[in-house]
């Protein structure tokens, strides 16, 4: 009896360790979010579309947060992908320009795909509302540098 409550615990950990600590592959494929920086430039260009560039980490719980309760909103998930390439990215393990690497995670860069700059950023978790200001924000700026 004891070890079944031991190993119910185990597994009752696991998965809540992973829920909130776990990698966001789930969350790419879901949302349909390019991995790779480089397809993403390329895709971007093709559609002349910004890209938005999502940084995070794995043990990162507002990384988390920020996916769960901000991107995976429908109106959000739509904004972005009618008006972005979005790619998601882990900060420690992925390739990406130096220069973007952030201090803080999540941290996402609104990216011109010709030059190679970003134009916009949002640094830490944004609930809801306020990432959509953000994304409204990236869509009027990404117009100026991006034609």
């Amino acid at each position: 009896m004891r070890k079944n409550y031991i190993l119910s615990l185990f597994v009752f950990i696991a998965i809540l360790t992973n829920q909130l600590f776990g990698a966001s592959e789930g969350f790419t494929s879901e949302m349909k979010y390019e991995t790779n920086y480089q397809t993403a430039i390329t895709k971007a260009k093709l559609e002349k579309k910004p890209v938005m560039l999502i940084i995070s980490t794995v043990s990162c719980p507002w990384c988390r947060k920020m996916e769960n309760q901000t991107l995976k909103k429908d109106e959000i998930n739509k904004i972005v992908h009618d008006n972005f390439t979005p790619v998601a990215l882990d900060r420690d393990e992925d390739e990406y320009p130096e220069a973007f690497k952030p201090q803080y995670s999540p941290t996402v860069l609104f990216i011109n795909p010709f030059t190679n700059d970003y134009f916009d950023q949002s640094v830490g978790y944004k609930p809801y509302a306020k990432f959509k200001e953000t994304l409204e924000d990236a869509i009027s700026n990404s117009k100026i540098y991006i034609k």
